[in-house]
């Protein structure tokens, strides 16, 4: 194992919560089962408890996504827990994004309970003798079912196993712990790389194609993807450092629109990346 990593990363849990507008209505499944003559666990009906309209309760779980989606953008994966690995590089910066996230979270949170109420009374209206009023939480129970939490965890290390056990048990229970340490190390390396060469791969395929279209996103992930890399490689993988850096010096550089209007810069460019992700499956074999 490389010393010192867990002076260098930490895990980190994100735990979204949200009140769900979806309701099982085991009355209505009956009286459909009934219908179609059919057994009583053949299906199940779930209601929708507000309007289709509700864009102050779909701005809530939109920001929601966009925090997951900013979480694995900024940590390693690390274990089937749900915990991921944060380098302490990375530390300021992810913070500071979550406390972001967390404020506008809060913010929409308060703009859909201040229209909870109406909302309530639509779907009165749309549900008919489906509505049952139990099914919603007065507005200040509401506000506990929204919530961000963050766990931040040290990362383990296999000498930190001191139970009174024999000294044999002790040294290989150590070694497992070892072990499974390094395969998710490895894991958390491998991650990136992949990241790196999604992007390079997708600006091979969009730009061999001198006629093909292709998004702003196609330049702008790999800029961020390259920009991540010196604050996400707390392994200090050198090879993954130089194409991280190839990249940034050979691809990233250029602007989308000079892409399109610019054939002999898009087809040298289209190379490059290509040469690029040659050179990557080596270091990914």
């Amino acid at each position: 194992m490389i010393p010192n990593l867990s002076t260098k990363a930490m895990l980190v849990g994100l735990a979204i919560r949200g009140w769900q507008a979806r309701k099982y209505d085991r009355k209505i499944s009956i009286e459909v089962a009934e219908q179609h003559a059919a057994t009583p666990d053949a299906g199940r009906f779930n209601k929708h408890l507000l309007p289709g309209s509700a864009e102050s309760y779909e701005a809530v779980h939109k920001k929601g996504r966009e925090l997951r989606a900013f979480h694995y953008e900024n940590t390693l994966p690390w274990s089937k827990e749900g915990q991921r690995i944060l380098p302490a590089a990375n530390f300021e910066d992810f913070s500071e994004g979550v406390r972001r996230f967390k404020r506008e979270y809060a913010m929409l949170v308060e703009e859909f309970l201040r229209e909870y109420p109406i909302l309530k009374e639509d779907a009165r209206v749309l549900l008919n003798g489906m509505f049952n009023e139990l099914d919603y939480p007065a507005v200040e129970d509401m506000r506990t079912r929204f919530s961000i939490e963050l766990e931040t965890l040290p990362l383990p290390a296999a000498e930190d196993f001191r139970v009174a056990l024999a000294n044999e048990e002790v040294a290989r229970i150590q070694r497992d712990i070892e072990k499974r340490l390094q395969d998710e190390f490895a894991n958390a390396n491998r991650d990136l790389w992949n990241r790196l060469r999604h992007a390079v791969d997708n600006m091979v395929v969009r730009l061999s194609n001198p006629e093909g279209r292709f998004h702003d996103t196609l330049v702008s992930n790999l800029q961020s993807i390259v920009e991540l890399i010196p604050k996400l490689n707390f392994t200090g993988d050198r090879n993954l450092e130089q194409i991280g850096a190839t990249c940034a010096e050979a691809l990233a550089v250029h602007e989308p629109q000079a892409l399109r209007d610019d054939a002999i810069l898009r087809a040298r460019v289209a190379a490059q990346a290509k040469e690029i992700s040659s050179i990557m499956d080596a270091y990914m074999s």
